[in-house]
């Protein structure tokens, strides 16, 4: 298991490790139980876990006590509530939202389609709205598929023609340096360089600590999950 956030005490931002087992959302009776086994070492009560949906895509939902436990479409959530937000991940990355001062969190599934149709602003907006100061949102970026093993094919590559600085060619391959294109986001949108914290992790890399789908290329898909909420 993976803490951020470790100096705060007024927050629970975590990931799981492969060591924890599969996390899937909606899995079979052995990933509800890594789920539970997961909730009950971080005493999360269940009841108040939120999970978002995933669809690869943009959408962000801002969620409260009242909310249902699985919010369909999302990718993002945002909360001032004492509530915990949930994703799920296998190389895409977790993207931790913080503003200590206001009390408002956010978590973002970032995969490839999501960061380019910028989840990042959709995510801050959300905040803001809830009444966050973008000066003050501190952003951790946790383990994700790492430029040095994330390879595309030029049939998506017009996806990234605004960030030729984050395209490598490299021995006839193209590579995408997505973390790169995260922080830029950020930045764009006004968080402090000072407030982005990178985990330096690749799911890839790391067999014996992470699952990846890409390096693992699994009939069955096997997932981290990802959870923040304010205690």
């Amino acid at each position: 298991m993976i803490k951020f956030f470790e100096d705060k005490i007024d927050i629970l931002a975590v990931m799981s490790e492969k060591k924890d087992g599969s996390m899937k959302l909606l899995g079979d009776d052995s990933d509800n139980e890594n789920r539970n086994k997961f909730f009950k070492k971080n005493k999360i009560d269940k009841i108040k876990v939120i999970s978002a949906g995933m669809i690869h895509g943009n959408k962000v939902v801002i969620v409260d006590n009242e909310s249902p436990q699985i919010i369909p479409g999302a990718d993002a959530l945002v909360t001032k509530e004492k509530v915990f937000l949930a994703i799920t991940i296998a190389d895409c990355v977790p993207v931790y939202f913080y503003d200590e001062k206001n009390k408002i969190i956010g978590l973002a599934h970032a995969g490839w389609r999501g960061v380019t149709g910028d989840i990042m602003g959709n995510t801050l907006k959300r905040m803001l709205k809830l009444g966050a100061k973008v000066e003050e949102i501190k952003v951790v970026l946790g383990p994700g598929i790492r430029k040095c093993h994330f390879e595309i094919k030029e049939d998506i590559l017009d996806n990234f023609k605004k960030y030729p600085q984050f395209i490598i060619s490299k021995e006839d391959k193209i590579f995408i340096d997505l973390f790169g294109i995260i922080k830029k986001e950020l930045l764009e949108a006004g968080v402090l360089a000072r407030n982005i914290h990178d985990s330096k992790e690749c799911t890839f890399e790391n067999k014996e600590k992470f699952f990846s789908y890409r390096r693992d290329k699994p009939e069955v898909v096997e997932v981290m999950m990802a959870i923040v909420g304010l205690s």
